[in-house]
């Protein structure tokens, strides 16, 4: 049974025939998964220094 890294390597026929008689996933938890929120990731970042007074 060809895998999907070999199928991507040119037997993608291979592996659609091995796979079309799966069953289908929970689309209920996919359907969850995609609409829920992503985590964003924060970076720290360093305070701005104050501005500098000028002599001009």
């Amino acid at each position: 049974m060809p895998n999907l890294k070999d199928a991507r390597k040119g037997k993608i026929e291979d592996f659609i025939k091995e796979h079309e008689i799966d069953p289908d996933g929970d689309l209920d938890k996919l359907d969850a998964l995609i609409k829920r929120p992503t985590q964003e990731i924060v970076k720290a970042t360093r305070k701005a220094s104050p501005p500098e007074s000028s002599d001009d």
